[in-house]
């Protein structure tokens, strides 16, 4: 789970950052008023399409993340409970063999 974290906020940082920076670009580049806000409108736009696109291959990923986790606890459950069954199995087998035994005192 804090893998998962971590990497959300790595990837937030790195789209907050790319954004960051496109903005500062534009706002520092030499052109009138009215292209800057094109130019501004332009890039959030694309910026959100990316982020969105990116945003659902994260999605993708921890969707397939989850799968094979649940597919890898399944596999041990079942190992688990094989395991526990043949125990199960060879200590009533045991017993069988050895009988009831008396507990206590002889009598003789």
């Amino acid at each position: 789970m804090d893998e998962k974290k971590e990497f959300g906020k790595i990837l937030v940082a790195f789209f907050a950052g790319g954004a960051i920076g496109a903005m500062l670009g534009l706002l520092f580049a030499p052109a009138s008023g009215s292209d800057t806000r094109q130019k501004i409108k332009d890039t959030s736009v694309t910026v959100k399409d990316k982020t969105i696109e990116k945003v659902g291959e994260a999605k993708e990923e921890a969707t397939s993340l989850v799968s094979r986790g649940k597919e890898k606890v399944g596999d041990v459950k079942s190992q688990i409970q094989s395991a526990f069954e043949a125990g199960k199995g060879a200590y009533k087998g045991k017993k069988r063999r050895n009988g009831p035994r008396s507990r206590g005192r002889s009598i003789v």
